[in-house]
């Protein structure tokens, strides 16, 4: 199962189509158990994300790949101390992945890189890597020669600019993670009530509506799809509210009959105002 449970969503109220706010211990503890059964199991949490690693803590099953990740510390003694605050809240021995939550962070400060080095050394973590929010970043960390194990990407129906590199990161044995593939719910937003600064994305949101409309198919469904049937992307990162939207996912990805051409149709959509598919200049 290529799909990974992201946690945000249960430590802060997150993206922009979220009317329901944080959900409920009953709520998470049903996630759980239909990620558990349906083989999702790797788990993606942030010490960002409000109180999230103290919520999973009790739900993680026991073969669980736990990926964190830290914001921006000035020191490696600081680092050192909250990644073993993170595994402890977690309550495990080790984590599969700890990342920068911006590889901005170690460029900044390269020294941090070792610090995830040595927690790698001493087994208490997998994996080490960063998060990624633009291709000049990528760029600017592998010329510092920080090569990572794992990263994660955005990536979805219109946001598509790390393709590029996806052949030379295979190649370098890189795990390729990628969120944001519903772009926090703007692709489900009627597209005649969009907030003012995201009224330029208009017509583009439209040509996706059109196609799904062609070929009988959801818009969750369709960019779903578009990123787990990517053969270089491992894991697809999904936020969920409720077990319900959790069973609709697996649902969309295990019963996917469409023929690929449909995303041929995507991929010649161009988007004019492409600083608009980063969350961050909403």
């Amino acid at each position: 199962m290529k799909l990974a449970l992201g946690t945000v969503q249960f430590g802060l109220q997150y993206g922009i189509s979220n009317t329901k706010g944080v959900p409920t211990d009953l709520d998470v503890s049903q996630i759980f158990e239909t990620a558990v059964k349906n083989n999702i199991l790797t788990f993606d949490t942030a010490i960002a994300y409000g109180n999230a690693e103290e919520r999973i803590a009790d739900f993680l099953p026991n073969e669980a790949q736990i990926i964190s990740k830290f914001p921006k510390y000035s020191s490696n003694s600081e680092l050192k101390e909250n990644i073993e605050r993170s595994i402890i809240r977690l309550k495990q021995d080790r984590l599969y992945g700890f990342m920068a939550h911006n590889g901005d962070f170690l460029i900044e400060n390269l020294k941090l890189w070792e610090t995830l080095v040595n927690f790698k050394e001493k087994n208490k973590v997998q994996k080490i890597g960063y998060s990624l929010y633009t291709p000049k970043q990528l760029e600017a960390l592998l010329q510092l020669d920080l090569i990572p194990d794992i990263i994660q990407i955005p990536f979805s129906l219109l946001d598509q600019k790390f393709t590029p590199y996806f052949e030379e990161l295979k190649n370098k044995n890189i795990e390729i993670h990628c969120r944001s593939v519903f772009l926090q719910g703007l692709y489900f937003l009627n597209t005649e009530s969009l907030p003012e600064k995201l009224i330029p994305l208009k017509a583009e949101l439209n040509q996706l509506k059109e196609i799904a409309n062609q070929y009988k198919i959801s818009i969750a469904d369709l960019a779903l799809n578009f990123a787990c049937l990517n053969k270089n992307i491992d894991k697809v990162v999904i936020g969920v509210e409720n077990e319900k939207q959790l069973t609709d996912n697996i649902n969309a990805v295990n019963n996917w009959n469409l023929d690929n051409s449909i995303f041929e149709a995507i991929s010649a959509i161009k988007v004019t105002n492409k600083e608009l598919l980063n969350p961050a200049n909403w």
